[in-house]
């Protein structure tokens, strides 16, 4: 068997042609392809399509957009200002004096970055949008923002215009509604709205600054007649720092609630208005002048006591009295408030002008700084009972003191005992104080609630010992020579009567407090020395019988070498 003969069949010449002619277009087609790709890749130019702002700068240069957007922003911006105005209020912001800045190089490289960026595809997709529909950038700027918000904080507050309320004018004859009106202030976001804009397309000009209108609140009747309607208030006195301040008095106040609300919706709509309302005052039962002329207007209570200068001891305790003194005097008690001597008249010592003078300490008595305040605490005391005032804490002396009436003395020792009485008035008072001529005074001012109220003060002694007597031998005296070496003193229990009347008749009659002295010792010296005796002649009466006379009993005499006898006044 024999295989097929396979016969081959040629192209005819008029395909051959039109092959040979397609294989050459699309040969063309590819050159002419690699050229523009090549051409179109290798630009040295903006695309086409590309703007910065408004300003086309397809096919510049770098230079030629440099030069293009100085000219239209740089160069110009120097010339340009911007002002902002409300209600005939202008501010002016001059582009040149705000540090602006133009980033120029910047958006013209960004130009040309368009289109050359990314492989082959991308480029060439990126160049054929671009074109079709256009790339936008924009010019950045930067400017001083410190110098720009001073300007518009200044015009904020030169233009602003605070919301006002509905709001009361209360005075002592009237009341006054007064409508209130809306706040206007620049909107200071979109004032800098309009500076970036107009800094963004370089054009300046004058704009009328945005605003803000705050309206009033909504009128409140209960709240506008809560604040009219009052109880009237007396006027009182505040003690501050020593020093009286009058609180003035308030009148009452009334109104009908229906008649104020229709007069409040009928002027609700007007700015600025101010109506008399209908209101009815009335009369506190103590006015400002009533209580100015009541403050300290009455002696509620006075004492003095004596002293004596005579010798160092007694001349350093009136130092003492006077400076305690001046401590005291012009100090205000509110009502209610407790006078402290220690914390007033403060520690007894040579740094705060004390002297050294004899004091009781532990039953004896002694030197000791600040000796004879007590004759100030004590004079104070007496003042107190005969003002009526309430006695908070008090202790009689040990012994006894000459310079006040028994029952009515008050002992001091700074950190250890104090005096303390409060004022229990309804008025403040004044304690006023003087030391001149060896007598210290206390006057307590006040006012009395009570013209007919008096006091009196009593004393009744209940009990008494006498002085005990302690007597000391002494060798170097002369048998039957006495010597007084301490002088004694009795002691005495004392009630203290508190006796209160109105228009002369009694309405108490209180024993307050019983005070007991004891009493303190006496010391003699007797003498024990014999002393021989010299018989002289006697003449005998024949019968009589001898007898020996009697000396008497020498009474006790000071001894110049001794300490002197102590008087009271020596005492604290």
């Amino acid at each position: 068997m024999t295989d097929p003969v396979v016969q081959k069949k040629s192209l005819n010449p008029r395909t051959k042609i039109i092959l040979i002619s397609l294989s050459a277009l699309i040969l063309v087609c590819l050159v002419l392809s690699f050229f523009f790709i090549y051409s179109t890749l290798s630009y040295d130019r903006v695309y086409n399509g590309v703007f910065i702002n408004d300003i086309n700068v397809s096919k510049m240069t770098f230079s030629d957009i440099c030069d293009s957007l100085k000219s239209k922003y740089s160069d110009k911006s120097n010339e340009l200002k911007i002002i902002l105005n409300e209600n005939d209020v202008t501010a002016e912001i001059d582009l040149s004096k705000i540090d602006l800045k133009y980033e120029i190089e910047e958006a013209a490289q960004k130009a040309f970055d368009v289109g050359r960026k990314g492989n082959i595809f991308a480029r060439l997709s990126e160049i054929f949008n671009t074109s079709r529909e256009g790339f936008q950038l924009n010019l950045d700027y930067s400017y001083n923002s410190d110098k720009v918000n001073d300007i518009i904080d200044d015009f904020y507050f030169k233009t602003l215009v605070s919301v006002k309320e509905v709001g009361l004018s209360i005075q002592d004859s009237k009341v006054t509604l007064r409508t209130g009106h809306p706040g206007k202030s620049i909107d200071k976001n979109k004032v800098l709205d309009i500076i970036d804009n107009s800094i963004k397309t370089c054009t300046g000009g004058t704009f009328d600054a945005p605003v803000i209108t705050t309206m009033p609140k909504a009128i409140d009747i209960d709240d506008i007649y809560n604040q009219i309607v009052s109880e009237p208030v007396d006027a009182k006195v505040a003690v501050e720092n020593n020093n009286t301040r009058i609180i003035p008095h308030e009148f009452g106040r009334e109104i009908s609630k229906s008649e104020l609300l229709s007069i409040v919706k009928e002027n609700e709509n007007y700015i600025d208005k101010e109506v008399l309302l209908p209101v009815k005052f009335t009369q506190p039962k103590m006015t400002t002048d009533d209580v100015s002329a009541k403050l300290f207007k009455d002696v509620l209570g006075n004492v003095s006591t004596s002293f004596s200068t005579s010798g160092q001891n007694n001349y350093n305790r009136g130092v003492n009295i006077g400076v305690a003194s001046s401590k005291i005097n012009g100090k205000i008690l509110a009502p209610g408030e407790v006078f402290s001597f220690n914390e007033i008249v403060g520690p007894r010592t040579v740094g705060n002008g004390f002297k050294t003078a004899k004091e009781y300490v532990s039953g004896k008595i002694v030197d000791g700084v600040g000796g004879g305040v007590c004759q100030v605490s004590s004079t104070l005391y007496g003042a107190v009972l005969f003002s009526d005032l309430e006695t908070i804490e008090r202790q009689n002396h040990m012994f006894t003191v000459s310079y006040i009436p028994l029952g009515r003395d008050a002992a001091v020792a700074y950190n250890e005992l104090d005096f303390k009485f409060k004022n229990n008035t309804n008025w403040p008072i004044k304690i006023m104080s003087s030391v001149k001529n060896n007598t210290i005074s206390f006057t307590i001012y006040g006012t009395k609630e009570d013209a007919g109220k008096t006091i009196e003060i009593k004393h009744v002694q209940v009990g008494s010992k006498p002085s005990p007597i302690k007597y000391v031998d002494d060798p170097n005296l002369e048998e039957g020579q006495t010597v007084v070496v301490q002088s004694g003193y009795a002691g005495y229990t004392v009630d203290t009567y508190k006796i209160v009347k109105i228009g002369g008749n009694i309405v108490s009659n209180d024993k307050i407090h019983r005070s007991t002295y004891v009493p303190y010792e006496t010391i003699i010296k007797r003498g024990t020395k014999k002393v021989a005796k010299i018989e002289e002649p006697q003449s005998v009466i024949p019968g009589a019988t001898l007898t020996p006379t009697s000396e008497p009993t020498p009474e006790p005499t000071p001894d110049s070498t001794l300490p002197n006898e102590i008087i009271d006044e020596t005492l604290i």
